[in-house]
Formats: structure tokens, C-alpha cells, sequence
């Protein structure tokens, strides 16, 4: 018999090789017809529930359970592929929530053979601690508030700034990134890495300032990315220093 942490990590490799490998060979056009779908669901409900109840065989020799954990992960898995395609207008939403169902489902099935359910409250203590959840406010904070503040800094200037061309919610998803890289970065100690960053990011907006060839654009992008880089640096020392 396997060790249990060795049981999540087999059940998780088994998810993502199924659900962005071997589906990669098995996927059906939205335009198919209504018979070939349903042979698509049977198939793939067909599958997880074999590939899951022999990992739960081989691993836990114990058929009652094996059988129900993949009965459990297929039927999640066919729910998956009916309601999330129509449940969700943004493709990334819709990715989200199917990845969370299915490994909730494979965590769950974990957590009941190893009778660790009971347990869960004590797992739950150690990790709910003042310094994981300062941290993970930190993180938060390097979201949408960061965003909001940043962008009424530069508000004054936006309108001298020429936005034709760019992509749509491009660059706050770049600042999104840069400041949990920076913040994660800063907790870590690796302030090598955050100078990598700042030069790779200097690098790519020097080439597109020098094609727009506009000063009122460079000094937007440098303070924005000061900005950036000053909230996310600022951040990171408070929340190291307070989680000593």
C-alpha cells in the first residue's frame, strides 16, 4: 500500500494527464451532431471511471470504495462537460470552474480513504495561521486594490496617452503578474530575480517606446511601472518583516 500523500499525487498526475493530454485526441466539435456527443460523454465518462477505479484498486485494494471513487470522478467529470461550456460566457471561467469541481472531487476521494476527513479540522489549524493569512491579503492587495490605486495616480495623464492598438485588459492582467512575481520574489529574498524583472520589462517597453516614438508614453510607462514595482516591493518587506 502506497503512502497517502504519494495517493494525491497519483490522482492528480492521472487528472491533468486525462484532461489536458490524452483529451487533446478524444475532443468534439461544438457543431457536432446531438448522437455524437452523447458516444463522446459515454466514452470519457467510460474511461475516468476505469482509469480511477484501478488506481484506487492498486493503490488501496479495496474494491467497494475503488469502483465508487470512479464512479465519483467520471460522473464529475460528464458534469464538467455538459454544464460548464454553457454555465460560463468567458472561456477562462469556465476552465476555473471545471478544474476546481474536478479536483475538489479528487481531494475529497483522497480525504475519505484515508479516513483523514476527521482530521481536517486539525489540517486546517495549522495552515489558517496570522502569517498565511497576512500573506495571502498581500497577495489580494497586489490585485484589483493595487490596480485601483495605480490607476488613480495615473489618471491625470491618461487621457494624453494613445491606447489604439493595445490589447484588451492586456495590461492589467501584465500588472496583475509583475507585482505577485515581485511580491513572491521579495518574500523569497530573491532580489536578483526582481532586478531580472525590471531590466526584461525595461528591455520590452523600451523597443515599444522607441517605435512610438512619444515622450508622454515613456513617461507614463515609467511611472506606472515604478508604481508597480515600488507598491509590490513596499509590500513585500512589510509583510515579511511583520511574519517574523
Amino acid at each position: 500500500m502506497i503512502e497517502a500523500s504519494t495517493l494525491l499525487v497519483i490522482l492528480l498526475l492521472a487528472h491533468v494527464l486525462l484532461d489536458f493530454w490524452v483529451s487533446s485526441y478524444w475532443t468534439i466539435e461544438t457543431s457536432a451532431s446531438r448522437k455524437r456527443k452523447v458516444v463522446f460523454h459515454l466514452v470519457t465518462f467510460g474511461v475516468y471511471f476505469v482509469v480511477f477505479s484501478l488506481l484506487m484498486i492498486l493503490s488501496r485494494e479495496n474494491g467497494a470504495f475503488a469502483w465508487k471513487a470512479g464512479l465519483t470522478v467520471a460522473t464529475a467529470k460528464l458534469l464538467t462537460l455538459i454544464q460548464t461550456p454553457t454555465s460560463f460566457k468567458s472561456p477562462i471561467w469556465a476552465l476555473l470552474a471545471r478544474q476546481t469541481v474536478l479536483i475538489a472531487c479528487l481531494v475529497t476521494i483522497w480525504l475519505l480513504s484515508e479516513s483523514n476527513a476527521a482530521h481536517i479540522q486539525g489540517y486546517l489549524a495549522e495552515l489558517i495561521t496570522t502569517a498565511n493569512i497576512t500573506i495571502g491579503l498581500a497577495y489580494v492587495l497586489m490585485l484589483r486594490p493595487a490596480s485601483a490605486l495605480i490607476g488613480t495616480i495615473l489618471n491625470p495623464w491618461i487621457k494624453e496617452i494613445d491606447t489604439v492598438g493595445s490589447l484588451t485588459n492586456a495590461g492589467t492582467l501584465i500588472g496583475y503578474l509583475e507585482r505577485i512575481l515581485i511580491l513572491t520574489f521579495v518574500l523569497l529574498e530573491q532580489w536578483e530575480a526582481v532586478g531580472f524583472l525590471l531590466t526584461a520589462k525595461s528591455i520590452l517597453r523600451f523597443n515599444e517606446i522607441q517605435n512610438a516614438k512619444v515622450r508622454s508614453i515613456s513617461e507614463y510607462v515609467l511611472l506606472g511601472t515604478l508604481l508597480s514595482f515600488t507598491l509590490s516591493i513596499g509590500t513585500g518587506l512589510l509583510v515579511a518583516y511583520i511574519t517574523k
